[in-house]
């Protein structure tokens, strides 16, 4: 049973750290780039005027929108 435990965490842990990125997505970072320059271009930037992200930074939402898909921008 001890063995069993064992296999179990190391496995996990395998996985767990296989999981690590080894640094920023170049896709997100391109798309996040092309957020803020949509931004900038509308006149939303440093941070946005219109609902529903009032007040926030136009960085932090391209960011958010482009961890969710690379083409949002």
């Amino acid at each position: 049973m001890r063995y069993v435990k064992t296999v179990v965490l190391a496995v996990s842990l395998v996985n767990i750290l296989g999981c690590e990125s080894s640094g920023p997505d170049p896709k997100v970072e391109a798309c996040v780039s092309r957020g803020v320059s949509y931004f900038k271009q509308v006149g939303s930037y440093p941070t946005l005027k219109s609902s529903p992200n009032i007040g926030r930074e136009a960085e932090d939402v391209a960011r958010e929108r482009c961890n969710r898909t690379t083409t949002a921008f």
